[in-house]
C-alpha cells in the first residue's frame, strides 16, 4: 500500500481466567477502528495476554515490539498506554531507543503521543507515574485481603488444579488428581507422573507457562488453602542398633 504508514498493534491483560482472550480481542477492534481512522496500515498485531506489565513478568510481544521500534516503526497503536507499559523504567528504555528515530503512540483513549517531544515524554512520564502508583497500592490492598482470608482460615490465592474460585470441587478434574495418587502409591516417580501429565493431559489454567519444570508444575503447587496440606515423605533416619536389645 504505497504512501501508507505502517503501524504496530499492540495487546495486553493482565489477567485471563478463561484463557479466551476476550479482553485482548475487544481491544484489537477497538485498536483496528483506530488505525482505520488515521490511515494506517497494520503491519503486527502483537499480544501479551494474561501477562503483567508491572511486576517484572517477561512478556515476549512487547519484546518482539521494541524489535519493530529498532527496525524503523514510527507508529504504535495501542487501547491505552498503560497497556504499553505501567513501570517508569521500561518508558525512559524505550525513550532512549528512540532518540534518534520518530516515534508516535496512538491510543483509543488518551489521544496521540509523541516520544520526540518534550512535551510528548512529559506527559507519558506522568501517565506512568500514576500507573506504577495505582499498580502497586492495588498489590498492596489485595496482599492485605489475602492476609486477613488466610488468618481466618479462608480461601485465598489463586484456585489450584481441581479446585474452582471458593474451593468448589471441579469432578474431571479431580479424576486427574486421583489418577495421579493411585500411580504414586503404586510406585511411579513424581517425574515420571509428570511427564504422563504432560502427554495426556491438558494443562490446567495458567500451566502452560511453566517453562522447564513443563506445563504440569501447577499439579505440585502447594494449596491455596489452609484446610489442605501436602504430604511430604516421612524422613529416613538412621541411628545405632543397641547391642543390648
Amino acid at each position: 500500500m504505497s504512501g501508507v504508514e505502517s503501524a504496530v498493534v499492540y495487546l495486553r491483560i493482565s489477567e485471563d481466567r478463561t484463557g479466551l482472550q476476550a479482553g485482548v480481542n475487544r481491544q484489537l477492534e477497538d485498536c483496528e477502528r483506530l488505525a482505520t481512522r488515521r490511515g494506517l496500515a497494520v503491519a503486527a498485531v502483537l499480544i501479551d495476554n494474561d501477562r503483567s506489565a508491572f511486576d517484572g513478568t517477561r512478556r515476549p510481544g512487547y519484546e518482539t515490539l521494541l524489535g519493530h521500534v529498532r527496525a524503523g516503526v514510527s507508529r504504535i497503536v495501542v487501547w491505552h498506554l498503560d497497556r504499553l507499559y505501567r513501570r517508569p523504567r521500561e518508558l525512559e528504555a524505550l525513550i532512549d531507543l528512540v532518540e534518534d528515530r520518530s516515534l508516535r503512540i496512538e491510543t483509543v483513549h488518551g489521544g496521540p503521543l509523541e516520544l520526540n517531544s518534550h512535551e510528548g515524554r512529559l506527559m507519558a512520564r506522568q501517565f506512568v507515574a500514576i500507573a506504577a502508583y495505582e499498580s502497586g497500592h492495588k498489590a498492596d490492598r489485595v496482599a492485605r485481603a489475602m492476609r486477613q482470608r488466610a488468618a481466618t482460615g479462608a480461601w485465598h490465592g489463586l484456585a489450584r488444579y481441581g479446585y474452582g474460585t471458593g474451593g468448589a470441587l471441579i469432578p474431571e478434574q479431580a479424576a486427574v488428581i486421583r489418577q495421579m495418587a493411585d500411580r504414586f502409591l503404586g510406585g511411579e516417580s513424581i517425574r515420571a507422573i509428570t511427564a504422563w501429565l504432560n502427554t495426556t493431559t491438558p494443562p490446567p489454567g495458567k500451566a502452560a507457562r511453566c517453562g522447564r519444570r513443563g506445563r504440569c508444575a501447577a499439579f505440585w503447587a502447594a494449596p491455596a488453602s489452609p484446610g489442605y496440606v501436602p504430604i511430604s515423605p516421612a524422613p529416613t533416619t538412621t541411628r545405632p542398633v543397641d547391642a543390648g536389645s
